[in-house]
């Protein structure tokens, strides 16, 4: 395979980069995620939904209106119940956590270090990443705990915060009405300090998305440069590049929020059909890898610039000592 060359990438060249490995990775990538997800998609299915009620095929006939075409997508009976039904919500939560423990930590190291080998150029071989992915197993897991509960953390503080912005706001709103000797000014401090709850309110909301970019990028240190603990390295990495990371993932996102919309319509027309759930399978497993290939292409552009600056300043030092 031939390296691609990674330089200094602004936001549209970031994003035209990724898509063009991801068409190279599509493969190995889509086995990979069909291989993590496939088996808990289908046995969460086996113990919730009644798959015997299931057609094969939807039906696109017979619908005298709206209503009658959307209660055609759904069988009379969906869920499967009875007295195993504690059984099955067991064996969910079962699945629920071998998933987040187990397979989702494997997968998104499999997948960050077959896009690293892709940049590269080196072979981009399923099982052996898989085995390099496995000897970090645990460590992974770790960093993916320790970042999970620090955005758990900066979330619980920024609801806490509007949460006070609230009352505040609702304290003020009511004296203004009760002590404001018109109703124009109470109008008036009211929208003002609407105006400002819902500055601050943004203002969290843009805090909140600034320390998951700043401490998100650990993966990688923890794959590739032998980081312990990626958090601090993922700091440093993204220092100066919040705009242009935020503006990355931003664009992504909405590219991926327009294949949703398909997905969407996609399961509108199939219904809960068994064409219908593996077709929402096979696209889940086509377009979810590509977030990989993004977050691989963005980490090594930041090294380079980090490692650029880092070669700067000593270079400086050298000439201030000479």
């Amino acid at each position: 395979m031939d390296r691609m060359p990674i330089r200094l990438l602004g936001v549209g060249q970031t994003l035209d980069r990724s898509f063009q490995l991801y068409r190279t990775l599509f493969t190995p990538l889509f086995l990979l995620t069909l291989l993590a997800f496939s088996p808990f998609y289908l046995i969460s299915n086996l113990l919730l939904i009644d798959i015997g009620a299931l057609s094969v095929f939807p039906k696109f006939d017979g619908f005298e209106n709206l209503e009658s075409f959307w209660l055609s997508r759904f069988p009379e009976q969906l869920f499967s119940g009875g007295i195993d039904l504690w059984i099955k919500i067991a064996g969910t939560v079962l699945l629920a956590l071998l998933l987040a423990f187990v397979a989702l930590p494997l997968h998104l190291a499999t997948g960050v270090i077959l896009a690293n080998r892709a940049i590269d150029g080196e072979e981009t071989g399923l099982v052996s990443a898989f085995r390099e992915a496995l000897k970090r197993y645990w460590r992974v897991l770790g960093n993916g705990l320790l970042f999970w509960l620090i955005c758990i953390g900066i979330y619980v503080g920024v609801m806490t915060a509007n949460g006070m912005l609230s009352l505040l706001y609702g304290a003020v709103v009511m004296s203004s009405a009760a002590l404001s000797p018109s109703s124009a000014a109470a109008t008036v401090s009211g929208v003002i300090f609407l105006v400002m709850y819902l500055v601050f309110t943004y203002a969290g909301t843009l805090a909140y998305y600034y320390f998951v970019i700043r401490f998100g990028m650990f993966l990688p240190p923890v794959l590739f440069e032998n980081e312990g603990v990626g958090i601090g390295r993922s700091w440093s990495l993204t220092r100066k590049s919040f705009w242009p990371l935020l503006g990355i993932y931003f664009i992504f996102g909405v590219l991926m929020y327009a294949f949703s919309i398909a997905i969407v319509i996609v399961f509108a027309a199939l219904g809960v059909t068994i064409t219908g759930l593996l077709s929402i399978l096979f696209l889940f497993c086509a377009i979810l890898p590509a977030g990989l290939v993004v977050y691989t292409v963005a980490y090594r552009v930041q090294k380079l610039r980090c490692d650029g600056e880092d070669i700067e300043h000593m270079l400086t030092a050298a000439r201030g000592e000479a």
